[in-house]
């Protein structure tokens, strides 16, 4: 298995966790212009024994929200109709995706848990559209939290799961 030595927007990392099923993140957005460095994930719904491809991870959803209407982080009207098309129920709000965020300072101490996957071309700002986060800076605390704590956590918080088609970038 490679080292992970960056990581970008859209990438997809797999970790295998104590439950011994597959988890998967997806990298929403990254600070590396300054200090600290730091990388922002969605989780997503995979929990199984096979190793996830990139086309299984497709037909994964991600914890997030249909949140309000954002002047700021704007998406396209291409966009907001691709996932309107797939959720109707959020119209006229935008998607968003609750944050995992990780300092590469710590990624780097527990790294050789994770194993890049591919690549997606996502919407920008899905992380900016959510409406929460929290440090998920430990691999103790990532393994616990995906294996034992996700759904409760994530729905207390009022995340739901989305399809992930619907985040993927649409080409006029």
């Amino acid at each position: 298995m490679k080292k992970i030595t960056d990581i970008n927007q859209g990438d997809l990392l797999t970790f295998k966790a104590s439950d011994e099923k597959y988890k998967v993140l997806l990298c929403t957005s990254t600070i590396k212009d300054k200090s600290p460095q730091y990388f922002t994930f969605a989780a997503l719904t995979y929990n199984d024994k096979e190793k996830p491809t990139t086309e299984k991870i497709l037909n994964c959803d991600f914890w997030g929200i249909g949140n309000t209407r954002n002047d700021y982080f704007k998406y396209s009207d291409i966009q907001l109709n691709q996932m309107w098309i797939l959720h109707p129920e959020i119209k006229p709000y935008f998607l968003g995706s609750y944050g995992l965020l990780i300092w590469r300072k710590d990624f780097m101490k527990f790294r050789d848990n994770f194993e890049f996957i591919g690549n997606l071309k996502i919407v920008d700002n899905l992380d900016k559209n959510g409406n929460g986060g929290m440090k998920a800076n430990d691999w103790n605390f990532m393994n616990d939290f995906f294996t034992n704590k996700i759904t409760y956590f994530l729905t207390d918080k009022g995340q739901q799961t989305f399809k992930l088609k619907a985040i993927i970038k649409v080409e006029p």
